[in-house]
């Protein structure tokens, strides 16, 4: 579904408050709300690791707000003092936007509503509340199309499908520290596998399989 673009947008906030993986595949929802909103502040609402690791790094988060809460909680912490100071202080900024980009919205979509944004747009699974925009939360779907539907509300476009995350000079520095002598020359190849969601756990003995394959092939 494909919604209007908001006039005016100044500041945006999204609620995407999980691990590295989660946030990548978040990446190309970002990609077109800086596209569709280019002169807009994007303020995203995630953990501490993401303020350490989005310090300084190109793309389309300006800024990090760590969000005092564990949303994963099955209870979560919607009445506790540190996050209601972190709401009132965040309603101070007058967020134009706040897009919901966590879940089914159980508990986060409340948060986006307490901001106090003058739109607000996400995911709706059947035990949560609606928002100004939102599309029904689909449990088996991609997420990078999931969130680009969410974007879409407010009137984003795509720009890609591809996560792209940009490299610092840190980065760089850092792979070499910790696998300069390992690699000597060979292409670098990293499994991950493993997963807190069961849709994202892929059978040990595959990974085994293409880790066999790559090592054959001469990565490291």
């Amino acid at each position: 579904m494909a919604g209007a673009l908001v006039p005016g947008v100044r500041k945006i906030a999204v609620l995407r408050a999980n691990a590295l993986g989660d946030f990548i595949m978040a990446l190309p929802a970002l990609d077109a709300l800086r596209a569709a909103y280019p002169e807009a502040e994007i303020v995203l609402l995630g953990k501490e690791w993401h303020a350490d690791f989005l310090a300084g790094r190109p793309g389309p988060v300006d800024r990090v707000e760590v969000v005092p809460t564990d949303l994963t909680a099955p209870e979560g912490e919607p009445e506790s003092p540190a996050l209601r100071r972190f709401l009132a202080r965040l309603r101070a900024e007058r967020f134009d936007l706040a897009l919901q980009l966590h879940g089914g919205g159980r508990h986060a979509n409340p948060l986006v509503s307490a901001l106090g944004a003058r739109v607000t747009a996400g995911c709706r699974a059947d035990d949560a509340p609606p928002l100004d925009r939102w599309i029904r939360y689909v449990y088996y779907q991609p997420e990078v199309f999931r969130f680009l539907e969410v974007v879409g509300l407010v009137g984003a476009q795509p720009v890609g499908v591809e996560p792209v995350l940009e490299l610092t000079g840190r980065d760089v520095r850092e792979v070499a520290e910790l696998l300069g002598a390992l690699l000597d020359g060979r292409p670098l190849a990293a499994l991950h596998p493993g997963a807190g969601d069961p849709r994202r756990r892929w059978p040990a003995e595959r990974f085994a399989e293409v880790g066999d394959a790559l090592a054959e092939a001469g990565a490291a």
